[in-house]
């Protein structure tokens, strides 16, 4: 801000550029590196450092480019006014990972994308006659959490329930692997299979199989 009220001149920037150059040039394989390794693993601190990294390199990008503009222009006050962009780029980077890990915190729901992917698991299952209800689901750090309800025939044996809720949650887990599933097995025919949708119910607690 000084620097933008008092413009003053740039000097000796050649040795200072080039060093400036070849850093962000590591800095930005490193931290798209550890972006990805973040992405892949869940991660949060990876990836925040993998952001970090960017953002120096987005600094640096701000300094050569203040530089390169000033040398053109003439015009003092375009290399601070570049840089106040390269820094309102790091506050919207920081914030944004101070959401999502505050979001992680919170255990929030799992995203629209991740809703889909359970859906498609799901629905070779759907076609073959089963029901589910209650689908729930919530994200705490790297595991997500996926419980729902089974609808089965009533007249299945207790060993042919259990092989279909095993099939489900492998399928679940096939298609969100950092996920813990639960299912619970229910009677398509008695009503009070769908007394349960919500999660304030009266009466006692449902146990469930868990997967």
């Amino acid at each position: 801000m000084q620097r933008l009220l008092d413009p003053a001149p740039i000097d000796d920037v050649g040795a200072g550029l080039a060093v400036s150059a070849a850093a962000s040039l590591i800095n930005l394989a490193v931290g798209l590196l550890l972006v990805r390794a973040g992405r892949a693993h869940r991660s949060i601190t990876l990836e925040a450092d993998g952001r970090h990294l960017m953002t120096d390199v987005w600094t640096s990008a701000g300094v050569i480019a203040g530089v390169a503009a000033v040398a053109l222009t003439g015009w003092d006050r375009l290399d601070p006014v570049i840089a106040l962009l390269v820094a309102a780029n790091i506050l919207l980077t920081g914030s944004s990972l101070v959401r999502r890990a505050v979001s992680g915190l919170m255990d929030r729901a799992l995203g629209e994308g991740e809703l889909s992917t359970i859906q498609e698991a799901l629905a070779p299952f759907e076609r073959d006659g089963i029901q589910f209800h209650a689908l729930r689901t919530r994200q705490a750090g790297s595991r997500a959490f996926v419980s729902t309800h089974v609808l089965v025939p009533a007249g299945w044996t207790v060993q042919q329930g259990h092989d279909e809720a095993e099939r489900i949650e492998a399928a679940l887990r096939e298609a969100i692997p950092y996920a813990t599933i639960f299912t619970h097995l229910e009677p398509i025919e008695d009503p009070r299979s769908y007394d349960d949708t919500t999660l304030d119910r009266d009466g006692p607690a449902a146990s469930s199989h868990g997967g």
